[in-house]
């Protein structure tokens, strides 16, 4: 695929909390690593409730992430503190540790009749080097800290910027090469545009999300016009007749026909809504689309018809699409990548045909067993895999990390499990 190579967005150790009240919190996302190629379908699968939507609401900044770093293009683009607190919490209390065990040291070796003098000296060496070892430590994470909250708050500024440095550039470049004052003036007029446009240019704009109720998602009071618009307006366009063309290819590309503009949401299907959605995200012309479900509240037709909908968006405006779903058989055929999460973590990545050729986590197996076939023969002979996990997993002696078992497959194992894991594959 052209552009396979390039990464798009790089999602490194993300951890999303949410405080459950006086000391405890739910852990909805858990270090969770993966990247996405330009122009690649990246499946997100797992059960309800296993933090397949957190995670893409928390790419789009819809929450603040506890810990972790996002990068789109490059840049940094959401980026949590915890981590780093905790190494200044885990740094303090080794240096405590440490001052500690200096001074057993020190009045051991006196009582054992050594040079008080020398030992003390010894002493407030190693005190000063622990000391120093613990500042540096302080200080790193201390900037660390500061660089994060900065990318968190400030990466729209940011990009914004250096948008706006390009074009004027481009300007000075296009006015030297002008060769009358009427020419001089369409260029000014046309990049006073284009400044003023790329002076509201948010990075975050390059992502869109289509979410998975798509009557919730729109709004009642309304018109498609507006709903579709609005991304525009708020861009910084004002033009209107341009606004309007701009809308009505959208409807036409997604479906609808341009009387639909002035209706209300309540006035369409289901799939139409969705539809709708889906015009209201594309519009932005995005390089990467979150879709959370999109089919999930429709009904099996009307879910092709959405599917061969964003397969031909991709296919024509060369969009990266993360595809959040629990359905495997649609994510099988509309994904080139499969993550599946359980209970926050990423268990098992791989290539969708590796996936459901060799599926090697146990949760795997699980639900690529529930999935139906239409056919009774094979209905009647389908065994239902049930995955326990404290049955399946001793993490007693070797907790698990994630470990490439072959090109581009990971699993999340400890290294008894992954020997037998290898073993299966012949490795």
């Amino acid at each position: 695929m052209e552009h396979q190579e390039e990464t798009l967005l790089k999602v490194e150790h993300l951890c999303q909390y949410f405080k459950m009240g006086p000391g405890r919190e739910l852990k909805a996302v858990d270090d969770v690593s993966f990247d996405i190629k330009k122009g690649e379908v990246f499946g997100l699968v797992g059960e309800s409730g296993c933090g397949k939507t957190t995670t893409g609401r928390s790419i789009i900044k819809l929450y603040d992430i506890t810990s972790g770093n996002v990068y789109f293009k490059g840049q940094r683009i959401c980026a949590g503190t915890r981590s780093y607190k905790e190494a200044i919490r885990a740094a303090r209390t080794a240096y405590r540790e440490k001052i500690a065990a200096l001074d057993k040291q020190k009045k051991e070796e006196i009582e054992q009749g050594a040079d008080r003098a020398q030992a003390e000296e010894l002493n407030k060496k190693l005190r000063t080097e622990a000391e120093e070892q613990y500042r540096t430590a302080v200080l790193e994470n201390r900037k660390l800290i500061a660089s994060a909250k900065h990318d968190q708050k400030f990466c729209d500024k940011d990009h914004a910027e250096k948008v706006v440095a390009s074009f004027k550039e481009e300007r000075e470049k296009a006015l030297a090469a002008c060769s009358s004052d009427e020419e001089r003036k369409k260029v000014e007029k046309d990049y006073k545009t284009r400044l003023r446009v790329a002076s509201h240019e948010r990075i975050v704009n390059r992502i869109q999300m289509i979410f998975q109720d798509p009557i919730a998602s729109l709004n009642p009071r309304m018109t498609v016009r507006d709903i579709i618009a609005e991304g525009l307006i708020i861009h910084g366009i004002k033009d209107k007749d341009y606004i309007d063309e701009k809308v009505y290819n959208i409807l036409e590309k997604v479906g609808l026909v341009r009387e639909h503009a002035g209706r209300y949401p309540h006035e369409f299907s289901g799939g139409q809504r969705q539809r709708i959605g889906i015009a209201r995200s594309v519009i932005m012309e995005p390089e990467l689309i979150i879709a959370d479900e999109p089919v999930s509240a429709l009904d099996v037709s009307i879910q092709a018809q959405v599917i061969n909908l964003l397969n031909d968006l991709r296919s024509e405006l060369g969009i990266t699409v993360l595809f959040i779903a629990h359905d495997l058989s649609v994510v099988k055929y509309f994904s080139d990548r499969i993550g599946v999460m359980y209970f926050g973590k990423m268990v098992e990545l791989a290539p969708s045909d590796e996936l459901f050729a060799h599926p090697l986590h146990p949760y795997t197996r699980s639900l690529l067993s529930a999935i139906p076939l239409p056919d009774p023969q094979y209905e009647k002979q389908r065994r239902r895999i049930t995955y326990n996990p404290l049955a399946e997993h001793d993490y007693s002696v070797e907790g698990p990390t994630m470990r490439e078992i072959t090109p581009g497959h990971f699993i999340y194992c400890n290294g008894a499990e992954f020997e037998k894991y290898k073993e299966e594959l012949g490795l």
